[in-house]
């Protein structure tokens, strides 16, 4: 049984799994360096060595990337479509139909850069340090990015900072 559950995992693609504000699959947030470097992954540090921070990759999850701060994934950010919220939102697609799936839960902010035509859409946990923030397109109307993890890294604009 533990083996066809094993081959089921490395035969699945890594979009199969949700998106959630904890992770996608088995990245989870929390996930330690030591684990990223187990799985292939590589980092950048931030160019200030007075920021704890690097952003990472991995070949078996494309257009996805961790944030790492404190030896630890902090944050988790999708740029592909393929990959979807746990409740069915994924880049792509319009402001209205992520509004639609998330209802009075999620709530719109102007971006700080590009508002008010630019927007976050923004769900933060009630009860847990998490949350998830999309970023909406101003000119399309669409999703450019999705991010998740813990609420403080979730909301830093320029990645690291």
């Amino acid at each position: 049984m533990h083996l066809l559950i094993a081959a089921l995992l490395v035969l699945s693609e890594p979009w199969d799994a949700p998106l959630t504000k904890h992770g996608i699959g088995t990245l989870r947030i929390g996930t330690p360096v030591a684990a990223l470097r187990a799985m292939g992954a590589t980092g950048e540090a931030y160019p200030d060595p007075e920021i704890d921070c690097s952003y990472w990759r991995a070949p078996q999850w494309p257009g996805l990337a961790m944030m790492v701060s404190g030896g630890r994934v902090v944050r988790i950010q999708i740029e592909d479509a393929r990959y979807r919220t746990a409740s069915g939102a994924r880049v792509g697609m319009a402001e209205t139909e992520i509004l639609v799936i998330y209802g009075a839960a999620m709530r719109v902010e102007p971006h700080p850069y590009t508002g008010p035509d630019g927007h976050y859409l923004v769900y933060q946990a009630r009860s847990e340090p998490y949350g998830l923030i999309v970023e909406i397109n101003p000119e399309t109307g669409r999703a450019d990015g999705i991010r998740v993890g813990l609420w403080e890294a979730v909301q830093l604009i320029e990645g690291c900072s």
